[in-house]
């Protein structure tokens, strides 16, 4: 008869603390205490699912009751350490207080701790996910942590340290596991398949470290499942079809096509893939996670061993453009579930990008358009990577002057006389700026106007906003409504003055103000009080924020 089938995640759980992966600080910590036999009654373990909080209590459990002493190394052979290592020991008591909540259990429980071990030297309390314990269980085991019998230890270990109360806190030495690296569940992964005995591709197992997310019990229960997906062979391939990954070669050519600004084929390979039923958020992690391997290409001296295709990739867009991208594609997967459909959300992600992107040639030189609507011209110059925007004064001899063009330049002559922010404001919202444009010069800050020239200061956070479509609008809008001006756009910090930061001021005041009446309600403070709950701010809304939703 067959063995029963073990999982990954406690075959290969480790037994020895030089065993386990990571936790460096916790481990060494750890270590000290035992091999100088000083040892304090109470012990958290704190950090995200799959890090170890458990695995360490248990070695730590074994260490101190091990038949050969105490010892940071237990011998895992004697009774003792193989009764702990299967859950049969008695005098290891673990808990979930998840299925435990109830301070009638918890009394009864501490009640025993009150007597001597059964074999051991110690009796050690595990309390798993101890957050989830209730007030009342909670001052149930207050009152035996804070002067415990001298057999008992605790090991408490939890996903959400916040929860619990600052009295728990300060009777424990509490130790914060780090999630684990790319690289150390990716050795790990590597030597549980050679261990094993099963073929891999190298790039097939880095995918599942990355899905890991820091977790090494998430990343082998997905080993386990690629395993039995190819038949005992992980290769790449299976895990994109497992997963729902986009095709390596799909998000290269995905990416050189924002980069090339060819928007009606980004939209029609977008629909293509979504024929093919990719999962299209997948698809914009890949994306993201490509333009940070173009980003290194690109600041790395060696690169020989960054892939020909990256490199190409690399040579084609500017670093400022990369950096753009990569911030709106970050932006876009929070966004995606707000999207009418996952095609949606992608498709205007990528569209952002164009909209957004600089001519990555233009970028090499300066930049220089010249125009001559009728009897007027601009001339667009760039400086320090901004743009300057130069109008010369009407030629009044080339064509005599009506009556209506003495009218209208009179108006546009009244309408220039700018001598500080607020009439630059009053400028901002009588043009009619849209779009881009409207957001950029929001973000500008009047410096002076001289002899018909306008130097503005423009937040240096927006200079990707400075595209060459922006500037034709600035260009057209300047054309039809002055006769006589010389812009200067120039970055600097705007020291929060602009007309919007001042609007962004004005409504997070508003917000503070609408939440600061809310939460002086008496009802509400006696509802809270009532159920012993907050209020979650993110919830609260104005009335007209609630008409619109």
């Amino acid at each position: 008869m067959s063995k029963h089938y073990q999982v990954l995640a406690r075959k290969y759980r480790p037994h020895k603390f030089e065993e386990l992966v990571g936790q460096k600080h916790t481990i060494k910590t750890l270590v000290n205490a035992l091999d100088n036999n000083n040892l304090h009654h109470g012990f958290l373990f704190t950090g995200t699912r799959g890090v170890g909080k458990t695995t360490i209590a248990r070695i730590f459990a074994k260490s101190v009751n091990c038949e050969k002493g105490i010892s940071s190394k237990p011998c895992g052979k004697c009774e003792t350490c193989q009764e702990i290592d299967q859950g049969q020991s008695v005098d290891l008591i673990e808990l979930d207080a998840a299925s435990h909540t109830g301070v009638d259990h918890m009394r009864e429980i501490l009640e025993n701790a009150q007597y001597l071990p059964t074999k051991n030297l110690y009796k050690i309390y595990l309390i798993d996910e101890v957050h989830m314990l209730s007030k009342s269980s909670f001052n149930a085991l207050l009152k035996t942590l804070e002067e415990p019998p001298g057999h008992i230890k605790f090991l408490l270990a939890t996903t959400d340290p916040k929860k619990l109360p600052i009295t728990i806190l300060s009777r424990c030495l509490q130790f914060n596991l780090n999630k684990l690296s790319h690289n150390e569940i990716l050795s790990q992964l590597k030597f549980i398949m050679d261990s094993e005995g099963l073929q891999f591709e190298e790039s097939a197992l880095s995918k599942i470290a990355d899905f890991g997310n820091g977790s090494m019990r998430d990343a082998l229960s997905l080993l386990d499942q690629s395993i039995s997906y190819g038949n005992g062979y992980v290769t790449d391939k299976d895990i994109k079809t497992m997963l729902g990954l986009v095709l390596h070669d799909d998000v290269i050519k995905l990416a050189k096509l924002v980069i090339e600004r060819r928007a009606d084929e980004v939209i029609l390979f977008v629909r293509d893939l979504a024929h093919k039923g990719e999962s299209l958020s997948n698809a914009l992690q890949e994306l993201t996670s490509l333009f940070h391997q173009i980003s290194i290409a690109q600041m790395l001296t060696n690169n020989e061993q960054i892939a020909s295709e990256i490199m190409a990739l690399a040579s084609q867009i500017s670093a400022h453009d990369l950096q753009l991208f990569y911030q709106i594609a970050i932006n876009a997967q929070k966004d995606l579930s707000y999207s009418p459909s996952e095609q949606i959300g992608l498709e205007m992600t990528l569209l952002r990008m164009i909209a957004f992107h600089h001519e990555y040639d233009d970028e090499k030189k300066t930049l220089k358009t010249s125009t001559r609507p009728k009897n007027k011209s601009l001339k667009i110059k760039q400086s320090n990577l901004e743009s300057k925007l130069e109008i010369t004064p009407k030629n009044t001899k080339e064509a005599p002057a009506t009556k209506n063009n003495k009218e209208k330049e009179t108006n546009s002559q009244k309408q220039i006389k700018i001598n500080n922010q607020k009439d630059w404001e009053k400028i901002i919202n009588d043009l009619p700026f849209e779009g881009a444009t409207k957001m950029l010069v929001k973000n500008t800050l009047f410096s002076s106007y001289e002899s018909d020239k306008l130097v503005l200061t423009l937040n240096e956070e927006f200079n990707n906003l400075l595209t060459k479509n922006v500037q034709k609008s600035i260009e057209k809008t300047l054309l039809e409504e002055f006769n006589e001006i010389i812009l200067e756009i120039e970055s600097g910090n705007t020291n929060g003055s602009t007309l919007s930061q001042k609007e962004a001021i004005k409504k997070q005041q508003k917000r503070k103000q609408t939440e600061k009446q809310f939460l002086d309600d008496e009802g509400l403070k006696e509802i809270e009080k009532a159920f012993n709950t907050k209020v979650d701010l993110k919830s609260i809304k104005s009335s007209k924020e609630s008409s619109n939703v």
